[in-house]
C-alpha cells in the first residue's frame, strides 16, 4: 500500500525517518543514555547475529522520540532535498494483544537547492494513529485525513518494504526478514564513501562530497545491514540499516538508506542521538488537531 500524502518520506523514516529497528530492552521509563563510540562490528560475526540481538531486545519498546533528518537525492540531476524536525513513536495495547502503533513526524526546516526555509513554508506534520494518516500543511492551513486501515483491522506501518510508510523495522521477526531478504553485515561506511571522481571545482560535486563525508562520520561506530529483496517487483532495490549501541551494548536505530526500485532515487533517514526511550508518549506530536479556520479533507477507503 502506498500513499501520496507523504511524498517527502518516500523511503523508513523513518526511522522513518523511516527509516530502523528501535531495539531497546527496558522495563520502565528511564533517562536517556549516551551512545557509545566503540566499533560494534567486532561484536557480531554475521547478519543473523545482529538480527537475533535486535529481535531479543525489541520486546518492551513502548515509546521513543528523537530529532530526525530526512534527505532525498533525485537520480536524474542529483537534486537534493533535506528536511529536519522531530519524530515520535508509541505502541499502545489493543484487543487480542495486537499493539496499535502510532507515529508522527513534524518537519520545521527545509533545504531545497540553495533555499533554506524555517518559516511556515517548511512546517509539515505527518501522523498515523493506527487507522488514519494525517497530513498537516501549515502554509496552506490544510489538514488531509486519509484512511489507511479499515475499522477493526490492523497494519504494521513500518513493515520492511511492504508497509505504507518508510521501513522502520520495529518488532520485525528475524525469520521473516531472512525469508524475504538477502541480508549481509557490511562495514559502516559501505555505500557512503564519496565518489573519488568528484571534482570539487564544481559546486554541486563539492556539496555531494561534503555530504558523503558527513554521512561516513555520522555512521561511525555503527553496525550496518544491507537488505536486498528476494521477491519480484520490490518497492526498494535495497534497504540499508545502521544501528549504534548505547553504553549497555543495546543497539539503537541510527540511520537508514533506501534505493527506489523504479526511480532509483535515494532516501536517507537519520535519527539524532541520544534517543528518548520509553518515556511519556509525545502526544503533542502524535495527535493532530484541526485548528480554527483550517480546512479538512477526508478520504476513506473504497467499500470492500
Amino acid at each position: 500500500m502506498r500513499t501520496d500524502a507523504i511524498p517527502t518520506l518516500a523511503a523508513c523514516l523513518t526511522l522513518t525517518t523511516a527509516l530502523l529497528a528501535c531495539a531497546q530492552q527496558q522495563t520502565a521509563a528511564q533517562d536517556v543514555r549516551p551512545v557509545s563510540t566503540a566499533m560494534p562490528q567486532a561484536e557480531f560475526d554475521s547478519a543473523e547475529a545482529v538480527l537475533t540481538a535486535l529481535e531479543e531486545a525489541d520486546q518492551d519498546l513502548r515509546t521513543f522520540d528523537s530529532g530526525i533528518a530526512y534527505t532525498t537525492i533525485n537520480d536524474l540531476g542529483g537534486a537534493i532535498t533535506r528536511r529536519t524536525g522531530s519524530i515520535a513513536f508509541a505502541s499502545n495495547p489493543a484487543p487480542a494483544d495486537t499493539p496499535r502503533r502510532r507515529f508522527a513526524v513534524r518537519f520545521d526546516t527545509l533545504l531545497r537547492g540553495e533555499r533554506y526555509l524555517t518559516d511556515e513554508r517548511a512546517l509539515q506534520t505527518i501522523a498515523f494513529d493506527g487507522r488514519w494518516l494525517w497530513e498537516k500543511i501549515h502554509s496552506e492551513m490544510q489538514v488531509n485525513k486519509r484512511e489507511i486501515v479499515r475499522q477493526g483491522e490492523s497494519v504494521d506501518p513500518f513493515e520492511l518494504g511492504d508497509g505504507p510508510f518508510p521501513p522502520l523495522p520495529i518488532g520485525q521477526q528475524k525469520d521473516d526478514i531472512l525469508r524475504r531478504y538477502d541480508v549481509r553485515l557490511v562495514p559502516s561506511d559501505d555505500s557512503l564513501a564519496p565518489d573519488p571522481d568528484l571534482d570539487e571545482r564544481f559546486e554541486d560535486e563539492k556539496r555531494e562530497k561534503e555530504m558523503a563525508e558527513a554521512l561516513v562520520k555520522f555512521a561511525q561506530g555503527s553496525v550496518q545491514l544491507r537488505l536486498v529483496p528476494r521477491g519480484a517487483e520490490p518497492r526498494f532495490a535495497e534497504i540499508r540499516l545502521w544501528y549504534k549501541p548505547d553504553d549497555d551494548g543495546r543497539l539503537l536505530p541510527r540511520m537508514s538508506r533506501t534505493v527506489d526500485a523504479q526511480s532509483r532515487d535515494i532516501s536517507i533517514v537519520q535519527l539524532m542521538h541520544p534517543l528518548s526511550i520509553n518515556g511519556p508518549a509525545r502526544e503533542d506530536l502524535l495527535q493532530v488537531t484541526v485548528d480554527e479556520g483550517w480546512s479538512l479533507s477526508e478520504t476513506r477507503l473504497p467499500a470492500p
